[in-house]
């Protein structure tokens, strides 16, 4: 292709900011986009290659039907498309058999534009050995990504996994910092190319619009930078007189500035897939090459899933770091806590005991003479008291006066790491304090605690001298991006390490136990707060419970989901749905913390999406609370039923109804009935489902109720009934009787079996599909399972088995008794936990195997064959 000329932008553009790269009014030339009305499919605006692609020049499709171009079956499922999705984000039909022009496979994806439908193509490469298996693509991407020991190993794994499925000359993983700048943390290149790791790119390479479209588009690709955009004809939309909306379209045309921004690089062709934590965008993984480069379809999926499952993993990491850090900085709180109970001005207990404010939250590290770095204020009344190196008494006082004004609308606690960039009255003492960690300790916002951290000289390599965008030359009144990458040092002075995220949970939990405790005039004793420290262990180990358990079940239902899957669509959509029926669950137990939830609350989230649709959807039943585990398997059965009636049952067209209906009985359970009417007529799956597994085993495993799913010819029907221990009850529960450990006859040690017997004692339905997966695989064999502390007992006492595998934690009840029995048969066992394995065991019980739920199968076959070797030697002795 001929060398495109520099590309100049009017002045008029002040920043990359203004630019409206969501309405460019053109596309990439190797692919072509139709908008079509949504009623008629009238093709109403066409852009790019459409001879190459469809067959017919763009004239002769205006005005034309879409559906002439292809065949009955195919245009009744863009129909049923349009008729049923929000299609907000485009929908990819991943199809290798379709064909509009002869002998060219096409790629299409479909989204919704307000009242119109964008429909847009691209050449499928067929012959590329994922096109036919994208999951195996994501398997191997995402396979050993949890054994990365640090953050910068795990980045570095993800950019040599996309390199090597993508095949791109250079993929870096980029992060975005606090200040706007990006920082290379990883780099997988060709070994000729300059390296870019530990370089960084100033805020402004990336404006804001394009950073808000990388949130709303996992993955942007660029084929090549020097090309002819291809028009959208006519350039305004017929019905709404205005440019269409590009946000969401694959092909949008790129920014003529990054496109010279990326000459100016010497890159042809690139791709970003955006990292997102929490819905904010943490980073990027981009891939350049310097030639022009067409990905296929399929691999941007693969690449876009794994985007979104490195981006799970990564926030999975950091909340886990967070987490130890939380508990940590909680420990020496309730030490700084139980000195104040004796002390009685508590800035001295904060100050000269030990630990003490700079023990809590670090300034900085001890000098080589010896002095520590940083330092702390309290400020409180007029009274001050200093720890370590602090500016001025007066220096402070000027300060708390800033800080009363500037704090006003904050929630109590504030930091920056370049204060007199702020507050210009800081420059005087940058050396001691640069930065400052502040807690409003009143609710005036007039009382303070202040920490002060040191200057921290220090140089930071930029990828050029920062700056975007320039005149094009003397007397030129045109803007382009910067030419210049050479690495460009800058010494950076007037700032201090930046206050991290446990920094500011530390000073939050000090603020509120301070205002709670100590400014409340509120004493209590020493043995109280001991008590006090106890049980918030308690909390924080039953806390690493939940979440350790939860990610057990999102690791089983990913597995699972993954083999019923027909497609990475259907792996995508199901994995998700479940995924998010979870989440909606778990949200409704946080508002009640964690006590239960309103069974009306809970259908009411899982069918509130479909409720202003076409069909009709009834709810008649008594308010009662389930308990948090009985509401979470409910959850995922309900989302199984209205998932596949929105697909294929009474929701999937108009006039359709659900009618859920459910009534306390005399005992204290309920029965619960799901009744579908007015769909398609039913017809009886030739297999059972991972869905119907859902409904029917977990729901009795997990909360010891039953659930029946009949397939009748009017409609679904499901009959569930639970327990009343799955039920809140309204009065004070009873503390639970714990039963004797009844004297069993030893077992006597016999030839080893061909086939190991595993008693399986495990309260979630998904870690025991799991377990019984490895098992066959194994040639073991399973008993039980059970997932009652009573079921438990009766297994323990009557079934023979050659060792058990027993959950600490069985719904709330512990299984040291069913231990202790199988002990006394001479039966060996391991413990599984959500807890850390470090967890304190019985007296009696010290020295027993403990697992982690989040082990791997290796370890879980190496522990049971273990106990079972020692068991069988020790019985020959």
């Amino acid at each position: 292709m001929a060398e495109v000329a520099e590309t100049t932008i009017p002045a008029d553009f002040v920043s990359c900011d203004q630019e409206p790269i969501h309405i460019p009014g053109a596309i990439l030339p190797h692919g072509v986009m139709l908008v079509l009305d949504t009623e008629s499919f009238e093709i109403l605006q066409a852009a790019g290659d459409t001879p190459g692609l469809l067959g017919m020049p763009l004239e002769a499709l205006l005005g034309q039907s879409a559906e002439m171009l292809f065949r009955p079956d195919q245009v009744a499922r863009l129909r049923g498309l349009a008729a049923n999705f929000p299609l907000e984000k485009p929908r990819h039909l991943l199809d290798p058999s379709l064909r509009v022009a002869p002998d060219r496979p096409l790629d299409a994806s479909l989204h919704r534009n307000g009242a119109s439908l964008v429909l847009e193509f691209e050449a499928a490469d067929i012959a590329d050995p994922f096109a036919a298996d994208p999951l195996a693509g994501v398997h191997d991407m995402v396979k050993g990504l949890d054994a990365a020991v640090s953050l910068q190993a795990l980045c570095q794994i993800a950019a040599e996994r996309v390199r090597e499925v993508a095949r791109y000359d250079r993929v870096l993983v980029y992060k975005f910092m606090p200040d706007g700048s990006g920082w290379v943390i990883a780099e997988s290149r060709e070994a000729q190319l300059e390296p870019f790791l530990d370089l960084h790119y100033p805020a402004a390479d990336i404006p804001q619009q394009a950073r808000a479209l990388y949130v709303k588009n996992w993955l942007r690709l660029i084929t090549q930078v020097n090309y002819t955009p291809a028009p959208l004809i006519p350039a305004n939309h017929p019905h709404t007189g205005k440019p269409l909306d590009m946000s969401q379209a694959i092909l949008r045309d790129v920014s003529p500035i990054h496109r010279q921004y990326l000459r100016n690089m010497g890159i042809d062709a690139s791709m970003s897939i955006s990292i997102i934590l929490g819905g904010k965008l943490w980073g990027l993984i981009a891939c350049h090459h310097n030639s022009p480069r067409i990905l296929p379809r399929h691999l941007r999926a693969v690449c876009e899933l794994f985007g979104s499952m490195f981006s799970l993993q990564l926030e999975t990491r950091e909340r886990g770091e967070q987490f130890e850090e939380r508990l940590a900085s909680r420990m020496v709180l309730q030490s700084l806590m139980l000195n104040l109970a004796s002390a009685d001005d508590y800035a001295h207990g904060l100050t000269r005991e030990s630990p003490n404010l700079l023990d809590y939250i670090h300034c900085g590290e001890p000098s080589p003479d010896g002095v520590r770095q940083g330092g702390v204020a309290i400020c409180v009344r007029g009274q001050m008291t200093f720890l370590g190196l602090t500016p001025s008494r007066d220096q402070i006082t000027s300060l708390s006066d800033w800080l009363t004004v500037h704090m006003a609308e904050t929630d109590g606690v504030f930091s920056t790491d370049r204060l007199a960039e702020l507050w210009p009255g800081a420059a005087g003492f940058t050396e001691v304090a640069s930065g400052i960690l502040v807690i409003s300790v009143s609710h005036e916002r007039s009382d303070f605690i202040i920490w002060f951290r040191p200057e921290l000289i220090g140089t930071t390599s930029w990828a050029g001298e920062p700056v975007k965008l320039q005149l094009g030359g003397p007397g030129s009144d045109q803007l382009s991006p910067r030419k210049s990458f050479e690495v460009w040092k800058e010494t950076v002075r007037g700032r201090c390490l930046p206050w991290s995220p446990a920094d500011l949970d530390a000073a939050f939990d000090l603020r509120v136990s301070l205002l709670h405790v100590v400014l409340r005039r509120i004493t209590m004793a020493a043995e109280e707060r001991r008590r006090v420290a106890e049980r918030d262990q308690l909390l924080m180990a039953e806390l690493d419970h939940r979440v350790k358990n939860t990610i057990a079940n999102i690791q089983a239902l990913v597995v699972h989901t993954s083999q019923s899957a027909e497609s990475l669509t259907g792996f995508v959509e199901g994995l998700g749905g479940r995924i998010q029926s979870m989440a909606k669950a778990h949200s409704l137990l946080s508002q009640s913390r964690w006590e239960g939830v309103s069974i009306d609350k809970l259908l009411r989230e899982e069918l509130g999406a479909y409720v202003h649709g076409p069909s009709v959807i009834e709810l008649d039943g008594a308010d009662v609370l389930l308990t948090p585990k009985s509401a979470l398997s409910l959850s995922l059965a309900v989302h199984e039923l209205v998932t596949n009636a929105a697909k294929y049952g009474s929701l999937s067209c108009p006039g359709g109804s659900v009618t859920v209906r459910w009534a306390l009985a005399a005992d204290g359970s309920i029965d619960l009935s799901w009744t579908e009417a007015g769909g398609p007529p039913v017809e009886v799956p030739k297999r059972r489902g991972f869905g119907s597994t859902l409904i029917e085993q977990a729901l009795a495993m997990e909360t010891g109720g039953q659930a029946d799913v009949r397939y009748l010819a009017a409609g679904v029907v499901c009959a569930i009934h639970l327990p009343a221990s799955a039920m809140i009850p309204s009065g004070e529960p009873e503390a639970a009787a714990v039963d004797a450990v009844q004297a069993v006859p030893a077992v006597v040690a016999a030839a080893a079996p061909a086939v190991l017997r595993i008693l399986v004692v495990e309260d979630s339905f998904l870690i025991v599909m799991t377990l019984r997966a490895l098992f066959d695989k194994l040639g073991w064999a399973v008993v039980g399972p059970a997932s009652r502390r009573a079921s438990a007992m009766a297994l323990a006492q009557s079934e023979t088995f050659d060792a058990a595998l027993l959950d600490i934690n069985l719904n709330g009840e512990m299984s040291w008794d069913i231990a202790l029995l199988l002990r006394g048969r001479g039966i060996p066992f391991v413990f599984s936990t959500g807890y850390d394995v470090s967890i304190p065991l019985p007296d009696e019980l010290v020295g027993s195997p403990v697992i982690g739920k989040l082990c791997s199968e290796r370890e879980i076959e190496q522990q049971l064959r273990r106990v079972v070797a020692d068991c069988r030697m020790a019985a020959m002795v």
